[in-house]
């Protein structure tokens, strides 16, 4: 059975742990023996509780059964290995096996995927799915992925992004006026979410918590069950529904240790992959539902909003990015767009 680590890692121990890797302290797949099982670990900036990390868990099983035990699954939540870029990094190195995150996070590798923070470009959490998975989309994603270390091996739905924050509700975008708002670790996603009125704070989801409690920025933006497996309903009660940014997760293994395999392990992993894209896919729906419920049960406000005025706020924005967006980013745009529309 995969193992579950819990322990807590500094920065340093973090860096100390994925080094040692590095310098051999575990073998690498090709360097191990033929009997033993081959490591991947998997690094995860969420807790061990919730959507995801019941996701990750499930992925693990499916690795197993699909390798007949020949890989060990090793899940390391709270950013126990690092935040989300150094687990990408830990992954173009082969340091770290395995890791999920934003769509958007792959824009600090290739501008390429800046795509996924142009807001309100998909219609659904579901319907981002079937546009990135179509293969006139998913051939441009995958090329791009595997030429900066990352190979794919399943996309999660994360459903609709939406504002919570501790100040007030949010209904026009001058209601966002003064409110300060977590982004992700992408200059797209902040100016945004400035462009809907409020101040985008790029910053690292393990400070999140302490900064909204600490009042130094005022909210966030993401989809209920990532709220309530982080418990921000204890430091902000006005959640809006603007969902502005639909970014799916890709689930990735190092191309470095994937191309290391034996194409039987290969052929599992990509099995696992897809075994694990189905699950968690059909499962969200019903999270999002429940999740909700967890916000409202915790004193959570929940309102509509005006979204063709924050679409309206957004479309200069947009114009601007696709005007210095390069042939393969305006290519990708396209494709997605018609992708969409067909549905």
């Amino acid at each position: 059975m995969f193992r579950i680590f819990r322990r807590e890692f500094t920065m340093l121990a973090a860096a100390a742990f994925a080094g040692a890797v590095a310098a051999g302290s575990t073998l690498a797949p090709s360097e191990a023996q033929a009997d033993d099982p081959v490591v991947l670990k998997y690094s995860a900036v969420f807790p061990d509780a919730g959507a995801q990390a019941n996701g990750a868990k499930q992925l693990g099983v499916f690795l197993e059964e699909y390798s007949d035990g020949k890989i060990d699954f090793q899940f390391y939540p709270s950013s126990q290995l690092g935040n989300k870029i150094q687990s990408l990094e830990g992954l173009r190195n082969g340091s770290i096996e395995m890791t999920e995150a934003a769509a958007s996070d792959l824009g600090n590798f290739s501008d390429l995927w800046s795509i996924f923070s142009v807001p309100f470009l998909f219609n659904s959490g579901a319907d981002a799915i079937r546009v990135i998975t179509d293969p006139r989309v998913a051939e441009l994603l995958n090329k791009d992925a595997e030429a900066n270390g990352f190979k794919i091996i399943g996309w999660w739905n994360l459903g609709e992004r939406s504002i919570i924050n501790s100040k007030r509700p949010v209904n026009t975008p001058e209601d966002l006026d003064g409110i300060k708002i977590r982004v992700m670790q992408s200059p797209m996603l902040a100016k945004a979410i400035t462009a809907m009125g409020a101040t985008g704070v790029p910053m690292a989801w393990s400070e999140v918590y302490t900064a909204v409690q600490q009042k130094t920025i005022d909210g966030l933006e993401n989809s209920p069950p990532v709220i309530a497996s982080n418990k921000m309903y204890e430091v902000a009660k006005f959640y809006s529904l603007t969902q502005q940014f639909i970014i799916p997760d890709p689930q990735m293994i190092s191309l470095k240790v994937f191309d290391s395999l034996s194409p039987e392990l290969q052929d599992a992993i990509l099995k696992a992959g897809e075994a694990s894209q189905e699950d968690f896919n059909a499962k969200w729906e019903e999270a999002m539902a429940s999740d909700m419920q967890t916000l409202k049960d915790n004193g959570v406000e929940v309102n509509e909003v005006d979204k063709a005025a924050f679409r309206e706020a957004v479309q200069p924005l947009i114009d601007e990015y696709l005007s210095n967006a390069s042939p393969e980013t305006r290519e990708l745009y396209e494709t997605i767009i018609k992708v969409r529309d067909e549905g």
